[in-house]
């Protein structure tokens, strides 16, 4: 072939080249924007998914901005890009899960203007959505339940299903919720993503106690998340399930062998506990006990060993009432770990322990003179004397009793207080408490006689009304102070002169309920604010203070009273000047 030939055909391929050059650097160009777009899709949704239900990250905030940015690149840079309908369903979500509703609308308007009934699922489907997020539940609900109907690919069927889950459980609906969550696990084809969606039913079956629903769903989280922290979980919850159910050799087995496998060296700590609890539930004392007192000492400045000293500080008083070395197992669990959920209660074990420690310092000097009283003939306190010694006794009676669960040791503080402490304001209360105590213990037929006692001897008090309440066989033959409130406040608007004197007859008969404080303190305001009676008003608030000490309407009649007395001076001094 001719030589200038050649050149000619070479001449007229060159323009050709140069235009495939072109097109596959173009192509190469929209291609890698788009793929770094799906690329922090992806990233976003693993972030998002992993904190379902909870505040989505700024990582992932961040990453959904540029899948946006990139996305619409594509989009305006390349208009015959293939991948166009994808792209603005990913900038439809973006925009959804960064909070930009009006944007996801508008980008959802782009979408059906350009595909028309080809995106309709899709366009009904991130509608409804959006519906819901502007606080329209049912209006999404029923437009999600109608795509239902729509022949859908499983895997669209299984995001109705689950954004339908979402709303229920955002309205606390959790039985439609749990359907819907597993309608949508069963159906999901993406393994990640059906493992998070079991998690989250494992989790809400957990906090209800449904515990078959809560393993079942533990077990498909192992099969199923990439998440190794949400697998780790899944194992120990599942033991922690079994010891729960009872199945303690499984439960125990079970940890024995995940403690010797390194894979699950994350979650020692935990299930070393788990033995200890496992060893409690058993009655195995001193192997919890050597057990607590290993993982303290492995694994110091946890949350597991935060609530290892907790457990060993309820040992100290259950198993040795020994309240020293309760407090300093307590006073640990802060130490240890301030953010875990025994710091709190450790807290409030640390106040009991010292107000029946001062309790019981105070007793001393009472159980002097209660000795001496026996060579005393018809020996009494006075009555401000009883309702010292009453605050003594029942405090220590309440720690004992309801707190230390020693009701034994709470009935002798109970029996020194009816005896001696028998005019005191508490008295009423001592009796119900004694009545509460016996019945738990069995012994119904004295519990009985208390309550006749109280409803007999006492039957304005809230003690008779709640025994009422509970046993009809109870009656009452006068009215309770809770009925004449009620009979007062009916007539105040009408006649509050009648009104007036029906509250002064229940502050006049009872200075011992709840009512009876509710009925004084009307009075008070009434007289300090309506009628201006300042003399009147500072009676009953002075009433209130002697009587219900500690009610909640003692802290305002003090404060009033205080403020009355200083003006009563205040006139004084001037009319002496």
């Amino acid at each position: 072939m001719p030589k200038n030939h050649i050149y000619t055909l070479a001449r007229k391929w060159i323009p050709v080249a140069g235009l495939i050059f072109i097109s596959c650097a173009n192509f190469k160009a929209y291609f890698n924007t788009f793929y770094n777009a799906e690329e922090f899709f992806e990233k976003a949704e693993k972030i998002r998914l992993q904190n379902r239900g909870e505040k989505i990250p700024q990582s992932a905030i961040n990453d959904y901005e540029k899948v946006i940015e990139k996305s619409r690149f594509v989009m305006d840079e390349y208009p015959d890009f293939k991948l166009r309908k994808k792209a603005f369903i990913l900038i439809v979500q973006s925009h959804f899960y960064r909070g930009e509703l009006r944007e996801a609308m508008g980008t959802l308007g782009e979408l059906k203007n350009e595909f028309g009934d080809k995106v309709y699922v899709e366009v009904e489907f991130w509608t409804s959505l959006v519906k819901w997020k502007q606080n329209k539940p049912q209006p999404a609900i029923n437009g999600l339940n109608e795509l239902i109907n729509f022949s859908l690919n499983v895997d669209m069927e299984a995001k109705v299903y689950l954004a339908i889950a979402e709303i229920f459980l955002e309205q606390k609906m959790y039985s439609e919720a749990m359907d819907n969550l597993e309608k949508s696990a069963e159906r999901i084809q993406d393994q990640n993503e059906k493992g998070q969606i079991y998690y989250r039913i494992a989790e809400l079956s957990f906090d209800a106690k449904s515990y078959d629903r809560a393993l079942s769903g533990y077990q498909e989280v192992i099969k199923n998340s990439q998440s190794k922290k949400q697998i780790q979980e899944g194992n120990l919850k599942t033991v922690q399930i079994y010891r729960l159910k009872g199945n303690l050799d499984l439960a125990t087995n079970s940890i024995k062998n995940m403690l010797l496998d390194d894979n699950y060296k994350t979650i020692f700590p935990n299930l070393e506990l788990e033995l200890a609890k496992l060893y409690d539930q058993q009655n195995m004392i001193s192997e919890s006990r050597n057990r607590l007192a290993s993982i303290v000492q492995d694994y110091p400045k946890t949350t597991v060993s935060a609530e290892a000293y907790y457990m060993l500080g309820n040992y100290s008083i259950e198993q040795d009432w020994d309240m020293e070395d309760a407090l300093k197992q307590y006073s640990s669990v802060v130490k240890e770990n301030k953010q875990s959920l025994y710091a709190q209660p450790a807290q409030v074990r640390i106040k009991e322990i010292n107000t029946y420690q001062q309790s019981k310092l105070d007793l001393e000097s009472w159980s002097l003179r209660i000795a001496e009283s026996d060579t005393i003939a018809d020996f009494h306190f006075t009555e401000d004397e009883q309702n010292e010694l009453a605050k003594n006794l029942y405090s220590l009676t309440e720690l004992e009793a309801f707190h230390f669960d020693r009701s034994d040791t709470g009935l002798v503080y109970l029996d020194l207080l009816i005896q001696y402490a028998y005019q005191s304001k508490l008295f009423p209360k001592a009796l119900y408490a004694k009545s509460v105590i016996l019945e738990d213990k069995g012994e119904l037929s004295l519990s009985k006689l208390l309550k006749q006692r109280i409803v007999n001897e006492f039957p304005k008090t809230d003690f008779a009304l709640a025994i009422i309440n509970t046993d009809k066989s109870y009656k009452i033959m006068t009215s309770t102070s809770d009925e004449k409130l009620v009979t007062a406040e009916r007539k105040w608007s009408d006649n509050p002169a009648l009104a007036m004197d029906g509250y002064r007859e229940i502050v006049i008969e009872d200075t011992v309920s709840e009512s009876s404080a509710q009925a004084a303190y009307f009075l008070a305001y009434q007289y300090d604010y309506h009628f201006v009676k300042p003399d009147s008003a500072l009676k009953y608030y002075e009433w209130i203070l002697k009587h219900h000490s500690d009610s909640y309407q003692a802290e305002p009649s003090g404060k009033r009273a205080a403020f009355l007395n200083s003006v009563f001076v205040d006139t004084s001094e001037t009319n002496d000047y």
